[in-house]
């Protein structure tokens, strides 16, 4: 049986995702409650820093004997929610064409999940990412990354940095298992409740 992962693309997000991922973003804990026009601050091309901002969406359900493709997938949000969208902060080669540029317009299926980076060469920052909540660990936050990481070596981008509470077990996990690794901490960075920050790293090449 094949993943529901591999049932997404990976586009770049558009003007007309924004209520969904405002929606997703709300519906999650840990996300940051920007709002609608934020993110579109992370999808304009002139806005200085320069963002890359995509989205995972659900390829449309295809009527097979009866039966409809699963289309809910994973629930992970990994923001370290004290950083702001004003903050300058895979593929294998032979995946790469369902991650790249694939549709700038309305989307055409169910939008799962997104990814917001600040560029800033050769380093950006994963500003946030975050899926649904329905059904944990199907490779959608892996998938994004994955895109992601192409999207900025395209921006000759070598290195990605994060942060996140330190208290955030599940985030950490999924991120070292991503190839990210702890490089410090910022002692006290956030509150409600105080607690430290993890620095982590990602090298692109």
């Amino acid at each position: 049986m094949s993943s529901p992962a591999a049932a997404l693309r990976v586009r770049r997000m558009s003007a007309a995702d924004l209520d969904r991922v405002v929606e997703i973003a709300m519906s999650l804990q840990q996300a940051p409650r920007w709002p609608a026009s934020a993110y579109g601050t992370a999808i304009n091309p002139l806005h200085t820093p320069r963002r890359i901002a995509l989205v995972a969406e659900s390829e449309p359900e295809k009527q097979t004997s009866g039966a409809k493709a699963p289309v809910d997938v994973a629930g992970l949000d990994v923001r370290a929610e004290a950083l702001t969208l004003h903050r300058t902060s895979f593929s294998a080669a032979g995946d790469r064409a369902p991650f790249r540029n694939e549709g700038f317009g309305p989307a055409s299926g169910r939008i799962v999940g997104f990814a917001v980076a600040g560029v800033a060469a050769p380093e950006a920052e994963l500003e946030t990412i975050a899926v649904i909540a329905e059904g944990q660990r199907r490779g959608v936050g892996g998938q994004l990354l994955k895109a992601l990481a192409e999207e900025l070596r395209t921006e000759q981008v070598t290195v990605l940095m994060l942060e996140v509470r330190a208290s955030n077990r599940e985030a950490l996990g999924f991120y070292r298992a991503q190839g990210f690794q702890e490089i410090g901490r910022r002692p006290r960075y956030y509150a409600d409740p105080e607690e430290d920050a993890v620095l982590m790293r990602l090298n692109l090449v």
